[in-house]
């Protein structure tokens, strides 16, 4: 029996073939047969190839976008759109906090019969938080232009404007993984690449690329892409009797929301304060250079990310199907999964380093192709453990031990991350990136740990979780 004292339920019947595990039993046509393992593989597989082109296409049109960027643009401009896009990436971990990771939690088990009025509420929260962030970069632009760098100060006018729309997109691709239904978003991360990439050439082709127009393309692909999937997901999901009160959905999200929202800016320490620290002491030459070498490990990891917005999903059900042992084992061997799938990675890109960033960057940035390539190479490992266990957590609503874990690691960003970014430049930072992501993965890998069932099958500490 699950953990809420609701009645057993087979995981395959609750969730379709994929949700089930090889060996589980099921009910069909009133005899009781065990799941084909291949079968679980087939439909499994499915879902993550689906899930993986989703993310390869939207993350694959960034990371497109910063190649073109940096092999156009001087490197001073290439570091101004870097320190943007970190304060991008800051406004949506907030947005993610309050808004899409309580939508994955609560759409996928007690709204999920009502989510056509839930997502109603959910984008209604979106317009209100991303008025008041542009507002806020409008200020800081202001601010910026007296104090500091024109060219920065014009990147956050821009993304003042295309925040809105570029978080939107973010919003309504989760929607589908609600639904475990990672095709439909997939067809608008096609949309999204095409548009994006058509917008940069025509922008290179006036002779218009700036850091700034660059942001702005951003935002009119995620407006026309978002567009179209609201419509898509309006069509699809219905509507039902009664009323979820926008009182009560929002009581939801900040009760689940606050403890992400509290691990937002260590979070954001973690991935982007080399960025921003940098010009202080090297120039935006430096910040380019550093998110250059980045770029190199973007292919993995956000493929693990793409793996991640379907785990946390499929941990909820089989909580909510099987019990938490039956999640935990999940957990397991998703995790074994993760990190034999990127073993490979970093020994891959350290034997080609030379010939990818001659490819990517047209014979800049060679200088960094020695320790610093090989050290991104390694972030991949990492990155598979945090978000494996880090998912595992929040399946267990325990969004107060991701908190804990990401203070810990951002206090080792701010102290050994900023000595070595000091000290050694590009070189430094990306170094301190790694130790910092390393102790995050640790940290996360513990506090799960920690959450042992007890014989009934509950997790020790875990707060109550309402039936359904």
């Amino acid at each position: 029996m699950p953990a809420d004292g609701s009645p057993a339920v087979n995981p395959l019947q609750a969730l379709g073939m994929m949700e089930a595990s090889p060996g589980d039993r099921i009910e069909i046509s009133g005899s009781v047969r065990p799941t084909s393992s291949l079968a679980w593989l087939i439909a499994w597989g499915a879902k993550v190839s689906l899930a993986v082109t989703d993310q390869a296409l939207f993350a694959g049109a960034q990371f497109a976008l910063n190649i073109l960027l940096a092999r156009w643009l001087a490197p001073a401009g290439y570091g101004a759109f870097a320190v943007a896009y970190s304060v991008y990436l800051l406004g949506s971990a907030v947005h993610g906090a309050l808004l899409v990771e309580p939508m994955i939690v609560f759409g996928s088990g007690r709204h999920f019969k009502m989510r056509s009025e839930y997502l109603g509420i959910v984008v209604r929260g979106h317009w209100l938080l991303t008025t008041l962030m542009s507002t806020t970069l409008f200020t800081a632009g202001f601010l910026v232009a007296r104090l500091h760098s024109l060219a920065i100060s014009h990147a956050l006018y821009a993304l003042g404007l295309a925040l809105p729309f570029t978080l939107l997109v973010e919003l309504t691709r989760r929607a589908f993984y609600v639904e475990m239904k990672p095709g439909h978003a997939a067809l608008g991360g096609a949309v999204y690449f095409c548009i994006l990439m058509a917008i940069a050439a025509a922008l290179r082709a006036g002779r218009l690329l700036t850091a700034s127009a660059a942001i702005l393309a951003m935002g009119l692909a995620s407006l026309l892409t978002a567009t179209m999937q609201l419509v898509r997901l309006r069509s699809q999901w219905p509507r039902v009797a009664g009323k979820l009160s926008v009182i009560d959905v929002a009581s939801e999200h900040w009760g689940y929301g606050r403890w992400v929202l509290a691990a937002v800016l260590p979070s954001w320490t973690l991935l982007n304060l080399f960025y921003v620290v940098l010009p202080m002491w090297f120039g935006l030459e430096a910040s380019g250079a550093l998110k250059a070498i980045m770029n190199l490990a973007m292919p993995a990891t956000h493929s693990l990310i793409a793996f991640g917005m379907l785990t946390m999903p499929l941990f909820i059900r089989h909580r909510d199907g099987g019990g938490d042992r039956f999640m935990q084992r999940t957990v397991r061997r998703v995790a074994g999964l993760f990190i034999a799938g990127t073993a490979l990675y970093p020994v891959g890109l350290w034997l080609f380093r030379v010939p990818i960033i001659s490819f990517l960057y047209g014979g800049k940035y060679l200088e960094y192709s020695g320790l610093p390539v090989l050290l991104a190479g390694c972030v991949p490992l990492v990155t598979a453990c945090s978000v494996v266990f880090g998912a595992g957590l929040r399946a267990f609503e325990r969004p107060d031990r991701v908190f804990c874990a990401n203070v810990a690691a951002s206090s080792v960003s701010l102290t050994l991350g900023l000595w070595l970014t000091a000290t050694w430049g590009v070189r430094g930072a990306v170094a301190g990136y790694l130790v910092s992501y390393g102790a995050l993965a640790a940290g996360l890998w513990l506090l799960y740990r920690g959450l042992r069932p007890d014989i009934s099958g509950e997790v020790n500490a875990a707060p109550e979780r309402p039936s359904r």
